[in-house]
């Protein structure tokens, strides 16, 4: 019995963990939650009958990342991003233990040297591979120095430059309009089974299999959403619900095991 109620005691503690540890996260960026998943495992008893399978409760089965989308809120940055619908963004950092990693926390920034970039210094990738550049300043045909005044971002993650003049009151070419790229999005066949690194970022596995590149709008990947911000997928009624029926079957087993115990001591004793 006592085995049994422990397994028990297990699975409700790691239940709370995985809670906690979503409720904890609300607030992140394109953070997704996580489900306790379990199994029942069972035995054979001395005497028992053929056929007939002893319950000794139940196990953990690791948590399980659930990749549903979450909602929108606006932004006041073209460079913060959002994708609605199917996919990831690409980041490298080539110094780093992991040179390719997937994220939903489009909260890119614009680096000194042009390159967009995450929080922690990754480089956002392109449809060719290539890390996204959007110089500060340009010289134009004229040899005319020019800054860069606004980038645009369409929901086929098409980046778009625009540059004015670096002179006031200089007559020179209006502003122009400059073509980047397009923003390279990520799918896998079994998204669940990305192994998670923390912050919102994800790398591949084995069972997730490698990913399938594309851009936005094609081939079943999402839109890209340019000054909105994909927010956690977690809803916090539904996790403090979960946390209660945690802690009241956290705090069962724990009753079911002191009396177990002592039933033990009474009958040794």
């Amino acid at each position: 019995m006592i085995p049994t109620i422990r397994n028990g005691l297990e699975a409700a503690s790691h239940n709370l963990s995985v809670v906690s540890h979503n409720i904890a996260n609300a607030g992140s960026n394109g953070f997704k939650k996580s489900r306790a998943d379990f199994y029942d495992t069972y035995g054979v008893g001395l005497g028992s009958l053929p056929g007939i399978d002893l319950g000794q409760g139940a196990r953990t089965d690791g948590p399980r990342r659930l990749h549903s989308q979450g909602s929108l809120k606006p932004s006041a940055s073209e460079l913060d991003i959002a994708i609605s619908g199917l996919g990831m963004f690409v980041t490298t950092k080539a110094d780093d233990a992991n040179p390719v990693v997937f994220t939903r926390d489009g909260s890119f920034r614009l680096e000194d040297d042009g390159r967009v970039v995450t929080w922690d210094g990754r480089s956002l990738i392109d449809s060719e591979g290539q890390p996204i550049y959007i110089p500060i300043q340009r010289t134009d045909e004229n040899g005319n120095r020019q800054l860069l005044t606004a980038v645009n971002i369409s929901i086929a993650g098409q980046i778009e430059a625009v540059y004015g003049t670096a002179v006031p009151n200089k007559s020179a070419a209006p502003s122009e309009i400059v073509d980047l790229g397009a923003i390279a999005l990520a799918r896998f066949g079994n998204v669940g089974a990305l192994k998670s690194i923390g912050s919102g970022q994800f790398v591949t596995t084995e069972k997730s299999g490698l990913p399938q590149l594309g851009i936005a709008g094609q081939a079943n990947f999402g839109d890209i959403q340019s000054g909105n911000l994909e927010m956690s997928n977690i809803n916090m009624t539904d996790e403090l619900t979960k946390m209660m029926q945690a802690q009241q079957a956290y705090s069962a087993s724990s009753r079911l095991l002191q009396a177990a115990v002592d039933m033990s001591k009474r009958l040794i004793g």
